[in-house]
């Protein structure tokens, strides 16, 4: 082939995190096919057929930016979440597990970490290699970027004034002046459906399939063996369409089965059981609980934890004594009473937890007073006794009488008249008592918690929150405001010795959930780098609490006037 004939020589430079959460916004199964089968898409862009040579563009550098530590949490129910089940793996997906991937279809992975706390470097690696690639050997007639991230800008520009063909991906809502500088934008509809539209995971429904309708066999009569068949007279030949076939009779399809809630209950509390009975101590944390579960039995969550409503609810309905729960909202055990006592970093006792049924609670009480056996009864008293005696006498067992009147022959024995205890009067039951201020506000953080689960900023980031109880969190934020300024190198280590100084004071922070509340405050646009004021703690909670709140909005999820105030509290709890 004359080098005319050649297809142009390119280097291909793509943005792992940024493609993936772009295409994660349009379609997950995009995305998750992106990260799975790069050799089909790397076809497309390249014009190969199966088995062909190129012949749209030569791909001579092939370079991967890849943050290994980053993840995504695919929603339960979905496409790729069943399809990850049917292949026995975790709903959590690293980045990480994408990477032989890209090596096979030709890729050199180059690990970008992040550098800050909402920043990777894959974007100042991407244009240092760019650079590079323009003063190397070999004359590379096009850049292929695959990143909407408009930092690129520059590069393109440095680009066009070297007289390079530039091809970009990029979804509508890039930049106009990114799109600008390209010659040939690829779309994510064409590059999702054009490139991956036959790989296996595209096929999956986005929904859960429904049960097809059961269609009848046409019953065929058998022929007659005894009798030979009889020639049929000449017919002129006729098309199908004189005689349409009848259409095969279709049964409707069976109406919806609704989840059998006992049933799903049963199967929840049999494998708390089978749990805790593993578990060492006999007990486990009721988030290590939730996540497992839901992933054992997913008909937990669609059906609001079978009617329960929660994982504490389900737990206190059953109402078994080996099954209870210790501790505050946000730092909760579900333990088993008969193996051993309550963690010891809880309130010890069992008698006043939640979800210790009031019988036996009762029959603690009274079981020491309780005689061995009941005395018998030898002789009913009379009938005259029994009159002239007050109601606490007759209810008490008293002496025989040694010789009782026989009755006149003329009248029939009277049975023996016993006296009844009186029914005591039932107590009115006490009315449950209203929520305490700080249960509200355990309860708020962890709705939001929940409401982001699975979440991620614009980053990339996952928007995780520490459910901390309402002392937790004033401390960190105490602890943070005191330790400003903090530059971006040092909030690891400020981090590390927030938790140590929790830890002395008996607190349960850790690093990583430190960490968390940095990055919430920095994505409020907090100054940590600069000198506290005298009321830096109150900014902060204030700041944390309408990041909080715009993040949940974000997600459609907003938060009703009640929850806002509880968060409001939980924000600025101990804030001194």
């Amino acid at each position: 082939m004359a080098d005319a004939e050649k297809p142009p020589r390119a280097a291909l430079y793509v943005d792992f995190d940024n493609v993936f959460m772009a295409l994660l916004r349009w379609d997950e199964r995009a995305a998750y096919a992106f990260g799975e089968r790069p050799d089909a898409w790397l076809a497309w862009l390249e014009g190969r057929e199966e088995g062909g040579a190129p012949t749209t563009r030569r791909t001579l550098i092939r370079r991967c930016y890849l943050n290994p530590g980053g993840y995504f949490d695919f929603q339960m129910g979905r496409a790729v979440a069943r399809y990850r089940q049917q292949r026995d793996l975790r709903n959590r997906t690293w980045f990480g597990e994408f990477r032989a991937n890209f090596v096979q279809a030709g890729f050199d992975i180059v690990d970008c970490p992040p550098v800050a706390y909402l920043k990777n470097s894959a974007d100042m690696k991407m244009a240092l290699d760019i650079r590079d690639a323009l003063d190397h050997k070999t004359t590379f007639d096009e850049f292929v970027i695959l990143s909407g991230d408009s930092d690129f800008l520059p590069a393109l520009a440095r680009l066009r004034a070297h007289d390079r063909r530039i091809t970009i991906l990029a979804q509508n809502t890039a930049k106009r002046a990114y799109l600008a500088a390209a010659d040939i934008v690829v779309g994510l509809d064409d590059f999702a459906h054009e490139g991956m539209g036959n790989v296996a995971i595209a096929q999956v429904e986005q929904s859960p399939p429904r049960p097809e309708p059961v269609r009848p066999e046409p019953s065929r009569p058998e022929p007659a063996r005894s009798e030979p068949a009889r020639p049929e007279p000449a017919r002129p030949e006729q098309s199908r369409a004189d005689h349409p076939r009848p259409d095969p009779v279709r049964a409707e399809a069976p109406p919806a089965r609704a989840p059998d809630l006992p049933g799903l209950r049963a199967a929840a509390l049999a494998w708390l059981r089978e749990a805790l009975a593993r578990s060492p101590a006999g007990a486990l944390r009721m988030t290590e609980v939730g996540s497992q579960i839901s992933r054992h039995l997913p008909a937990l969550r669609s059906t609001a934890y079978a009617g329960a409503g929660s994982l504490g609810g389900l737990i206190e309905e059953a109402r078994d004594p080996r099954l209870l729960m210790t501790g505050p909202a946000s730092r909760r055990w579900v333990f088993d009473p008969e193996r051993g006592p309550p963690p010891g970093d809880l309130p010890p006792g069992i008698e006043d937890q939640p979800g210790l049924p009031a019988e036996a609670q009762g029959a603690a009480e009274e079981a020491p007073d309780a005689p061995a056996e009941a005395a018998p009864v030898e002789a009913a008293p009379s009938q005259a006794e029994i009159v002239e005696s007050p109601p606490e006498v007759a209810a008490e067992p008293e002496t025989p009488v040694e010789n009782p009147p026989e009755p006149e022959p003329s009248q029939p024995a009277a049975p023996p008249v016993v006296a009844e205890e009186p029914a005591p009067t039932p107590e009115p039951e006490p009315e449950p008592e209203p929520p305490s201020r700080e249960a509200l506000m355990a309860e708020a953080a962890l709705l939001v918690r929940d409401l982001l689960w699975g979440s991620r900023d614009n980053k990339g980031l996952a928007q995780d929150l520490p459910a901390f109880a309402p002392a937790e969190i004033g401390f960190v934020l105490n602890a943070i405001a005191a330790r400003q300024p903090l530059e971006m190198v040092e909030m690891p280590a400020a981090a590390t010795a927030i938790a140590a100084d929790a830890a002395a004071q008996g607190l349960h922070v850790s690093a990583r959930e430190v960490t968390a509340i940095l990055r919430w405050l920095l994505r409020g646009f907090a100054r940590l780098q600069e000198a506290p004021a005298p009321d830096a703690a109150a900014q902060h909670a204030r700041r944390l609490y309408a990041t909080l709140v715009a993040a949940v909005r974000a997600v459609d999820e907003p938060l009703s006037e009640a929850e806002k105030e509880a968060l409001r509290n939980w924000t600025q709890a101990g804030i001194g």
